[in-house]
């Protein structure tokens, strides 16, 4: 394929800002690295590179929605890809679980009639309740030309499923952000300037087996910290919900933390993720002096932007992070053998050093997640 018609499947265009920093970076490296025409399946977002299955005239709320509205429009847009693309590829996040959804069928179908080629990069494997349901994802995943996954426990997985022959050990997409684009330069603070520290929570479920902190607490120490060090600094405080979708989302507790803050006096910047641009998020959050994170993409794009931050360790995703790279546990909201969670907050703010390994370290592993595919230019040209 000289140039492959690549479309990139995932859950984009639904209010969420880290699987639409996944579908423009996606689309961004499929032109760079495997010189393809990119479609993304969904509507359009800011940044990206190609086109969209959906046109920008049509509502979000629509894409977006419950029912047979929300249900058909995600349907109809899945088909137009299909069928007019060489490659499809489910490009980032949790996507290949237990869960069952009408894009397996419909993949599957291409693949035997129309010789469409599957692919999944950036993706995470698990977890599955039995062998029954591991067994079907592996015969799921064996229909695919190519797999990447983003963390070493997915990479068991695909081990243990007996997949390695084409499959790739390699990162969060995310990590490949600053190969391609311009990423915020972190400008020195002026004398007097007040501190900007970001908060991203993240609604969840607590406890469970991850043993995930309420969020009530550590909500109650982020403010109680805040509204101490705003006694003796001038502070401003962003506050970002990173998932704004009406059920799922975190516009309630955005809204929560926000009013607490000002009532005890603080400046407060409230910042949704309502239009679908990633990139103008990701610059918010590089102007930030510190960050404290329940969302993973707020973690990811804050150590991305040099940015030190804390992170609420709630699932299992974000401890793979922290520990791949390095994050000291004083830097960690977690039940795990953690510190407080008001001594973490005290502590980032008072340090305000990245304190874990350097992106650079892993832009290379991400660059392979593309360069690695069957129809990469490095391959056409071997």
């Amino acid at each position: 394929m000289d140039k492959p018609r690549v479309a990139f499947t995932g859950y984009y265009g639904m209010r969420n800002f880290g699987d639409d920093l996944f579908g423009v970076i996606c689309t961004r490296a499929a032109e760079r690295y495997w010189n393809a025409s990119p479609r993304l399946v969904g509507p359009p977002l800011a940044g990206m590179a190609g086109v969209s299955t959906v046109p920008a005239f049509y509502p979000l709320d629509w894409y977006g929605a419950g029912g047979a509205l929300g249900k058909g429009s995600r349907l109809l847009s899945f088909a137009s890809a299909t069928v007019g693309s060489d490659v499809l590829v489910m490009g980032g996040g949790s996507v290949i679980t237990a869960r069952e959804s009408f894009r397996k069928p419909m993949m599957q179908a291409a693949r035997r009639h129309r010789g469409l080629r599957l692919s999944a990069i950036g993706v995470s494997i698990g977890p599955f309740a039995n062998t029954e349901q591991e067994a079907a994802a592996a015969s799921f995943l064996d229909r695919f030309s190519y797999l990447s996954v983003r963390d070493r426990r997915s990479h068991e997985w695909i081990q243990r499923m007996g997949l390695s022959a084409h499959a790739h050990a390699g990162c969060d997409l995310a990590v490949l952000l600053p190969r391609l684009v311009s990423m915020p330069v972190r400008a020195q603070p002026e004398p007097g300037a007040p501190l900007r520290v970001g908060v991203a929570p993240c609604r969840y479920t607590e406890g469970g087996a991850h043993g995930a902190p309420a969020m009530r607490a550590w909500e109650d120490a982020f403010v109680e910290t805040l509204l101490a060090e705003s006694r003796v600094r001038r502070l401003v405080v962003d506050v970002f919900s990173l998932n704004e979708h009406p059920r799922h989302g975190d516009s309630e507790l955005a809204d929560t933390i926000a009013r607490r803050l000002r009532e005890g006096g603080v400046a407060v910047e409230l910042l949704r993720y309502t239009q679908p641009d990633p990139l103008a998020m990701v610059a918010a959050i590089g102007r930030c002096d510190a960050m404290v994170s329940a969302r993973l993409h707020g973690a990811i794009v804050s150590w991305l932007c040099g940015v030190p931050f804390a992170i609420v360790d709630y699932h299992r995703k974000c401890r793979d992070f922290a520990d791949d790279i390095g994050l000291p546990q004083r830097r960690r909201i977690t039940t795990a053998q953690g510190y407080p969670f008001s001594d973490v907050i005290a502590t980032l703010l008072r340090e305000r050093q990245p304190e874990c390994s350097s992106p650079a370290l892993y832009a290379d592993q991400a660059e392979d997640i593309f360069k690695c595919a069957p129809w990469a230019l490095e391959h056409a040209h071997a």
